[in-house]
């Protein structure tokens, strides 16, 4: 299903689809039965011998308690700290996804609008809260996982 919404353009796909290119990351998994969580998917990357590096973003506590605010900008920061190659798409899942079992997938340029104007229309919440992200770059076999506690992970092979 495609969709626009204030002029971005997204696509809405299957868990599955994303299951798909996650599990190609890590080949040589055992792990059969996981689900698009933190936990789940670290353990598929220690089961195929891959352990995660998870840094903890110092300021987390003060946003899950309400004590401070954090634009999206701020949280696009400690997602990408460094530049993504130009026409990347990112297939982003939130915990809103599990509703419909259906990840986003658009262009990384308009990610910050998704994330500040379509995705808190769609919802009704603002994008970032103190829940799991993921965030999958499939040409450039590139994951990154935002951890509820406020812990974070760059995977790329």
């Amino acid at each position: 299903m495609n969709l626009i919404f204030k002029n971005i353009p997204y696509k809405k796909i299957p868990f599955e689809k994303v299951r798909e290119e996650i599990k190609r990351m890590f080949p040589n998994s055992t792990i059969e039965k996981w689900d698009l969580i933190p936990n789940d998917i670290g353990r598929l990357a220690y089961s195929a011998g891959i352990i995660f590096s998870w840094k903890e973003v110092d300021w987390w506590n003060a946003f899950e308690y309400g004590n401070k605010e954090f634009g999206v900008k701020k949280f696009l920061s400690i997602l990408f700290p460094g530049p993504i190659p130009g026409n990347s798409e990112v297939i982003v899942v939130t915990d809103e996804c599990f509703a419909d079992k259906s990840a986003y997938q658009l262009r990384y340029e308009n990610l910050k609008i998704f994330c500040d104007a379509v995705y808190p229309n769609i919802h009704q919440m603002e994008f970032f809260q103190p829940l799991d992200f993921i965030f999958l770059f499939v040409q450039h076999k590139l994951l990154i996982v935002l951890h509820h506690e406020g812990l974070v992970t760059h995977f790329k092979i």
